[in-house]
Formats: C-alpha cells, sequence, structure tokens
C-alpha cells in the first residue's frame, strides 16, 4: 500500500511521506463485584504528508480511504506556508525488540485470568477494586518518495487497579511489551498495600520539608525540564537552560527491549539512536522532529509522531535517569524527618516550563526518625522545580519503570508544606 500511494503522488509532489498503524487492542476488566467485561477496539490509520511547489501540507485518517488522504494532504500543501523539508533517504535500521510472541498470542481467557489474579490478591484489604489487563497488538509502516520503506511489529501490555475509596481516586498500572511476571503483580500489591494504609492525626506541618519523592514522582515533576528539551523550545536557549544537580543525567533511548517506547525507526523515517539530553546536570541536546529540524536546518533526532488524524510532531521515548554516583539504599534514613510522595500530578500551566506547583497531594507519608510512620491526608505541597533540582539532597538506588520512564527516587529539600 505505501509503495502504491508513494508512486502515484511522486507525480504530483516534490516529496512526500507516509506512517501507517495498525493495532488491535483487548481489555479485559474484573469490576468490584467480579463481573467480567472484554472489549476490542481495532484501528488501522494513515498519515500522509506531502510538499508540492514549496509548500507542505498533510491530511489523516482511516487507511480504508487512502487515496481520498492523500487528494486532502496536497488540497493542505496548496493552502500551505511556503517550507522546506529535507526528507531523509534510505538508511540501516537499529536492532530492537518491539513485540513479544507471548504477548500478541494472548487471548480474552488469558487476560481475564492476570486481572483475575491481580483482584484476588487484593482482596484481603476490604477494598472495592476494579482490576484490568489490555492487549495491543500491531504494526508501525513507514515510507517516503526517496525511498525509505520500513515496518516494524509492536506489542503491549498493561495490568492495572482502580480504586475508588480512601483519599483520592487510586489508579495504578504497570506496561511493558511482554506479559508481566511475579515482579509486576508483587509491584501493584506493594503500592496498594502501602497507600492505604491508616492515616495519622496530624494537625500542622513544617513549613518546609525535605521530601522523599518515589520514581513516580520523580517522573512527573521531570515535566517542566521535557518540555525544555523539544522543538522549537529547544533551540530558541538550547544549553543556556537552567542546569539540575551535576550527578544527573537524562537520557532519551528507543533501543531498549521490549519497553513502550521502543522503535528502531520514527515515524519522520529517521533511524532512532540513544540521546544525551542532560550531561552531568547541563542541557546537551533536544529533540527535533523532521519540520522542525528542517526549518531550522539542523539534524532530526528521530523523534517525530505522526498518527492518524493527530498533527505531526514530536515525542520522546524511553526516558532514563542515570546517576554518576551510587544510589542511596536507606533513602528513608537519608529524609530523617520529612514527607515522602508516591505520587503527583502537576497538571497544565500558561508557561509549563517554569516549574512552579502547588499542588494537593493524596498520597503522602510522614517520615520520622529515618523510617515511615503514617499516611498524611490532605497534604499541599508549594515548589520550584528547578530550584529543586538545582541541588539534590539524595538519589535513590531504587530506580525503576513506569511506563516508558525509568528514573530513581529523589529526596528534595525546601519542599513548601502544609495541610488543606
Amino acid at each position: 500500500m505505501i509503495a502504491g500511494v508513494l508512486a502515484d503522488l511522486r507525480s504530483r509532489a516534490s516529496h512526500a511521506d507516509l506512517v501507517r498503524a495498525r493495532d488491535e487492542t483487548m481489555t479485559a476488566t474484573i469490576g468490584p463485584d467480579g463481573e467480567a467485561v472484554v472489549s476490542v477496539d481495532q484501528s488501522d490509520t494513515v498519515q500522509i504528508r506531502v510538499l508540492a511547489d514549496g509548500r507542505l501540507g498533510w491530511a489523516g485518517g482511516d487507511t480504508a480511504s487512502v487515496r481520498s488522504i492523500a487528494e486532502s494532504a496536497l488540497r493542505s500543501a496548496a493552502a500551505g506556508d511556503p517550507a522546506e523539508m529535507f526528507f531523509p533517504a534510505p538508511a540501516s535500521l537499529p536492532a530492537v525488540v518491539t513485540r513479544s510472541p507471548a504477548a500478541a498470542a494472548l487471548t480474552a481467557p488469558d487476560l481475564l485470568g492476570l486481572a483475575g489474579s491481580l483482584a484476588d490478591r487484593l482482596r484481603r484489604m476490604n477494598l472495592r477494586t476494579e482490576t484490568w489487563a489490555e492487549r495491543s497488538a500491531g504494526g508501525v509502516d513507514v515510507g517516503n518518495s526517496r525511498g525509505v520503506i520500513a515496518s516494524y511489529d509492536v506489542t503491549m501490555i498493561g495490568l492495572g487497579v482502580s480504586i475508588a475509596g480512601g483519599p483520592a481516586p487510586c489508579r495504578l498500572h504497570v506496561a511493558g511489551v511482554a506479559p508481566p511476571d511475579e515482579a509486576a503483580f508483587d509491584s501493584l500489591v506493594d503500592e496498594v498495600e502501602t497507600r492505604f494504609g491508616p492515616p495519622l492525626d496530624l494537625t500542622e506541618l513544617p513549613a518546609t520539608a525535605r521530601v522523599w519523592f518515589k520514581p513516580r514522582a520523580v517522573r512527573a515533576l521531570l515535566a517542566p525540564v521535557l518540555v525544555r528539551q523539544t522543538g522549537d523550545r529547544w533551540i530558541a536557549t538550547g544549553a543556556r537552560r537552567s542546569a539540575i544537580d551535576s550527578r544527573l543525567s537524562l537520557y532519551d533511548d528507543p533501543l531498549i527491549d521490549g519497553r513502550p517506547g521502543s522503535r528502531p525507526i520514527c515515524d519522520d523515517g529517521i533511524p532512532t539512536q540513544r540521546l544525551a539530553l542532560i550531561r552531568e546536570g547541563r542541557p546537551v541536546a533536544g529533540l527535533l522532529d523532521l519540520r522542525t529540524a528542517s526549518r531550522h536546518r539542523l539534524p532530526a533526532t528521530g523523534h517525530g509522531v505522526r498518527r492518524g488524524y493527530r498533527a505531526p510532531g514530536v515525542a520522546f521515548s524511553n526516558l532514563m535517569l542515570e546517576s554518576s554516583e551510587p544510589g542511596t539504599r536507606d533513602v528513608a534514613a537519608a529524609v530523617g524527618e520529612g514527607l515522602l510522595v508516591s505520587e503527583i500530578e502537576l497538571g497544565p500551566a500558561p508557561n509549563p516550563d517554569r516549574g512552579v506547583f502547588r499542588v494537593a497531594v493524596p498520597w503522602c507519608y510522614r517520615i520520622a526518625g529515618g523510617r515511615m510512620v503514617g499516611r498524611v491526608e490532605g497534604a499541599v505541597l508549594v515548589g520550584d522545580v528547578w530550584r529543586l533540582l538545582e541541588r539534590v539532597a539524595a538519589i535513590g538506588a531504587d530506580a525503576e519503570w513506569h511506563g516508558a520512564a525509568r528514573v530513581p527516587s529523589l529526596v528534595l529539600d525546601g519542599v513548601g508544606v502544609g495541610l488543606r
């Protein structure tokens, strides 16, 4: 299909590229009263981009309408702004595992078994839970009018739980290319047990505190950092951006086997590679999709994303926050007196790269004498991500994967705290 569409466009446009994404997602859910539901969703979308008469246009939709999508892309180019695009030539692709045969073979009864096993492990806590297991299987095809033709198959497995009780709705999950192992089940159960411990009877907290941010919370704190590492924001100021603690380095790595962001080629047709974004605290590179890179006459980094109806853009693959020194194994002892935060949601902001936040944190725990003593309800945290990351009090030896990010715990000083 790709070769035929591109051949037709060659006579009508200077250049063209195309990405097709096929997916079948099967979801099995076990409800609070043991009711089982299985649903299946299928999609097959294509996005076409053309450069015609020095103008760029694109269109996307269902693959069944690929010819009309091509016509829409040409009309989009006719009405578009003048642009330059430097489409890539064919190149060898790196090897990376993006598919698990075991995952692709999972059936509805298999998924119900996974969701049911998680529900059984949580039943002793007397919580009303909804557990689910989800399997996605499909593939991505990429091509352009310069001869790039590439395909790779993809599987993804998600396992999770939703709980309506407690200080706030709780939704936890793990994801990967292959079926979950015992460690994945254990991590979910352990986190639920920790979150639903008895709350402490507190009437006040110190104005500022040393806070242990668990890996899931650290991933959220990185959001303002990541905003500054993409596209035009990166080009505007580049390596002049604020530094973080010199022991920390941040990498984007699409070539890690079996992770949600793994891929040998991006949707722009650029082979992927491991990219250092921050090295020893200093920003050194940003993500550039093909359109942005062409506009500034820079090389694209292999992070272009173009799927169906969504506008072309740029996205991270697998993020890894690494430390230049061995991490602390007893993080609670490093805190001494303070708080533990397992999850934080910074939320949208008019200027997200500023990094200033004030958020309610339902899942927060008191650390006293170097150990966790109980859950705190109604906590509020206030801080500036950039200032907090300039000098990290401790780095944990507990780096773990949460989706497409592997980060350790961080202990940060001077976080503003209070109670609602």
